[in-house]
This record gives C-alpha cells, structure tokens and sequence, in this order.
C-alpha cells in the first residue's frame, strides 16, 4: 500500500466530490498539511466541467493527497498497487443536474464551490447522489481534535481551534483589547470612535449592534418573548430568564474567593469583590465622591442637576429614585408591609422594622470613637459626631443661627414666621413642634410614663424626671458665674442672675416671665 501524492489538501478537497472521495480530515491533519510548502494555487474548475486532463497514468494520482510523515491515511485515501481508477466522467443524469446548478450560479452575483456543495448536500441532483438520495445535510468533513467538532471548512475549523489555544489575533489599536474574530475587533472599534450605527426608528436611541438595537425594540412593543415554565414571569431578553430561573432552583454559581458569600449573578459578585478591595471605580465629575456602582453614581449626579424624575402620580411630590417613590406611594395605600415579630408594630420600610427591632433587644450597633456613646442608627451616630468636631452645617437664613440638625433648623424657622402647626384635639393650644403636642396631651390623660427610680414620683416628660433625680444626687450643674450659688435648673440660675444685673420682671420677654413663674 502506499499514500496517493496531492499538491495540496485543499485541491483534495476540491476534487472529493467529483473523484468520489468521502474522506472526513482532522484538524491535526489540516493544520500541519496547510503549514508544509506547497506549489502555487490552481484555481478550481467549476463543477460540470471535466476535471484537468492526464497526460499518463503517473499523473493521475496527483489528483488526490499527500499527508505529513508519520501520520495514516484514512482508508478511502489508501489504494494497492495497480488498483488506481481514473477519475470517473459524469453521466448524462449528473451533468444535467451540474449544467442546472450553474445556471443557478448565473443567476446569483457569487457562489463558492463551498455553496454549491451545500446546496448538492440540501438535496440537489448533483454528483454523487439524486433528489432523493440520502445526503440532505452539508457534509462537515473538518473535524476537531480538541473537541470533536465539525465544520464544513478550514477555515471555520481555524477559527474555532483558536478557542482552545487562546489565541486572539485581533488586536485593537486604541487599547489592549484582543480578540478571537475581525468582526469582533471591527464590532469594538465603534466604542473607541462612538458611531452607533443602528437607530431606532421609534425613538432616538442609537446602539453599536444590531441585537441590541432588536432587543430594545421590544421595550415599544411590549412583547416579551422569554417565558419561565415555573411562574407567570415573562422578559424580553433570554439572559434575564436564564438568570431568573436560578431563583427557583436557589442555585447560586458564582462565589467570592474572599468570603463564603455566593451570588446569582457575576456582575454582582464583581460588585461584591469592591468592598473587599475598598476600590470604588466611579468619581463624581461635580464633586469628590465616589461610588462601588455605576448606578449610584447616575443617582448621585441628580442631587446636583436637581432633576426628580420620578413623579408621584396621587400628589404632586416627586423624588430622585424609583425606591422612594414607591416607599412614598405607600402612604396613600395606608399599606404597612412590614410587621414586627416580637409586638404588633408593622412599618412601611424593612430599614424601619429592622431599626424597631433593635430596641426588643436593646442592641445599639454604632458606637462612637470619641466617646463611649452608642446609637440604634448610624445615622443618629454621623449626627452625634458633630458636637465633637463642633461643625452645625445648617444655618438659619434670617439669623445667625446654626444648628447641627436639620430638623433643628426647620423646627427654627417656625419662630420667625409664628407658625405652630401642631394642634391639640382636646383644647385650644398649638405647638412649634409634634413632641411638644404629644408631651402636651398626656396631660390631658393624666398618664406619667416616667417614674423615679427613688422615691413614688412620676412625671409627664422625661426631662422633668432627670431634673428631679438631681435632688436625690445633689448635684447642681448650673453655676452663677459671678458669685458661687450654684442651681440645680437652668431657669433658677436665669431667675438668679437678675439679681446681679438689677433687671425688673417687666423687662424680661414675656416666655421668659413664664417660665420663672413657673420656677418659683
């Protein structure tokens, strides 16, 4: 036995249907054969033609293979001494099926023999095989070593070895970006230059792909082609199903190398993987903050723009975020979703129920770093951190007042416009503040909810139970600054003080006659 010489492996390959040859090529048989040294190219005759005449029996062999050394044949490339047969002459029935398909090909602008063999395998009546011959699929004779892929061409096969190697030949020029295809390079250089070619024609958004452009047309038309088989859920792109599903089956793939914390989705453990490194990618153009995520940053922008783009549609309040929206829109509902576990408490925010539960267990998480202080809320120990470094960020437009709070600053305001908002049900008075009314009105109860650890006394306010446990201790915090009394009230040592300042009551502002009156 002995192997058959070719040119190359593509004139074999060329020539296989019309020799009659079958044989599948590997990827390791391509690859080495198409890297020897080879003649130059013949150009392929187009089928319906005799294939190049042999000028003796010698030559006719070099109308088949030679594969590298060391490697076999396949068994229809291998033939004994003397058994050799001339390539084979189409009979009528196959040249009347080889003329129809060239008609074909005048009529299109291009077909690769790669097309004709395609349209033979999809059931034409070429060489080989008749309308109803058994062959009805494309013959994919490159075959991959890694993988045991098929493909119909060397160069697809190329392409997808490239896979499994790593390779990326395409290198963009602007950046380090590689990639395995042209088209890929060509689809990424549109970031670089920011041409999107794609337009919608219902609105004016553009996109660099046309998938993305298909897939943002279904937000005009509403159609959602992606069901889920275990809920009523449905969603325009199958990624979101895909990720939706895990849901169901409480798989979570993806899992952080730092900590035991798993996640559905990969964006979200890269965004996880942040707190670790303490890195937040995305700086505020306006100002000096920076954010884990992209979408607090677009959040954050608005403060500066002002812009609330979600509207109310019961009121006429509108809010920076989706979330708040839909917090606010529950206090129309009246809806409390949130119950506490430990009493009969239900609040419209988790944040909240969570915050109420920790008062069950008296846990105050925030400690201060200054002072031995702890607070339920961190919020309570950002606004605490203030009377150490003295700053009151929030001053008053029609004095020189500042306060640490904002509520502070509102609460304020209300002197100078004479607004008491706060009514009692039960009488008359008004009050600057709701505290104030709700201190008010257990007066009218006669309840006492504080009561002194020492003696039988309750009292209405706190404030006044911690001013009378100063008896039991005999402390005096308030100390005249021009003789040494000293008080155990602030209003004392005021009352006190006009004696050193000769001021009569009547010069005293009325609230503060009051509340001497109320001393003595």
């Amino acid at each position: 036995m002995s192997h058959l010489p070719s040119s190359s492996v593509r004139d074999h390959m060329k020539w296989a249907g019309l020799l009659g040859c079958e044989a599948v090529l590997s990827s390791m048989a391509l690859m080495q054969a198409s890297s020897m040294a080879a003649p130059p190219k013949k150009m392929m005759a187009p089928l319906g033609h005799a294939p190049p005449q042999r000028e003796g029996p010698d030559r006719a062999p070099q109308s088949h293979m030679i594969l590298p050394s060391g490697m076999s044949c396949p068994p229809l490339l291998i033939r004994k001494e003397g058994e050799f047969q001339a390539p084979r002459l189409l009979d009528e029935k196959e040249m009347r099926a080889n003329e129809d398909m060239q008609q074909k090909k005048k009529n299109r602008k291009s077909v690769t023999p790669c097309k004709v063999r395609e349209q033979e395998g999809r059931g034409g009546k070429g060489a080989g095989g008749d309308e109803n011959g058994p062959s009805s699929k494309v013959q994919k004779n490159f075959i991959c070593d890694h993988c045991y892929g098929a493909f119909r061409s060397g160069y697809h096969l190329k392409r997808h070895i490239l896979i499994h190697t790593g390779e990326k030949p395409y290198a963009c020029a602007v950046c380090d970006m590689r990639f395995i295809q042209r088209y890929h390079l060509e689809r990424h250089s549109l970031i670089h230059t920011g041409v999107k070619p794609y337009a919608c024609s219902m609105c004016d958004m553009r996109f660099f792909q046309r998938y993305h452009l298909e897939r943002h047309r279904l937000t005009h038309t509403g159609v959602k082609p992606y069901a889920c088989s275990m809920c009523d859920m449905r969603f325009f792109q199958r990624y979101h199903l895909a990720r939706h599903s895990l849901t169901h089956t409480g798989v979570k793939p993806y899992a952080c190398s730092m900590c035991d914390m798993r996640f559905f989705q990969r964006y979200h453990l890269a965004r996880h993987s942040l707190t670790h490194t303490g890195v937040k990618p995305y700086a505020c153009s306006m100002c000096d903050m920076r954010f884990f995520q992209r979408y607090h940053l677009a959040r954050h922008t608005l403060t500066h723009t002002g812009v609330k783009p979600y509207a109310c549609s019961m009121c006429d309040m509108r809010f920076f975020q989706r979330y708040h929206l839909a917090r606010h829109s529950l206090t129309h509902t009246g809806v409390k979703p949130y119950a506490c576990t430990m009493c009969d408490m239900r609040f419209i925010q988790r944040y909240q129920l969570e915050r109420h539960s920790l008062t069950h267990t008296g846990v105050k998480p925030y400690a201060c770093t200054m002072c031995d202080k702890r607070f339920f809320q961190r919020y309570h120990l950002a606004r605490h951190s203030l009377t150490h470094m003295g700053v009151k960020p929030y001053a008053c437009t029609m004095c020189d007042m500042k306060f640490f709070q904002r509520y502070h600053l509102a609460r304020h305001s209300l002197t100078h416009t004479g607004v008491k908002p706060y009514a009692c049900t039960m009488c008359d008075k008004r009050f600057f503040q709701r505290y104030h009314l709700a201190r008010h009105s257990l007066t009218h109860m006669g309840v006492k909810p504080f009561a002194c650890t020492m003696c039988d006394m309750r009292f209405v306010q706190r404030y006044h139970l911690a001013r009378h446990s100063l008896t039991h201790t005999g402390v005096k915090p308030y100390a005249c600054s021009m003789c040494d009394m000293r008080f155990i009230q602030r209003n004392h040592l005021e009352r006190h003080s006009l004696t050193h300042t000769g001021m009569r009551s009547s010069t005293v502002p009325l609230f503060r006659r009051k509340a001497l009156a109320l001393a003595t």
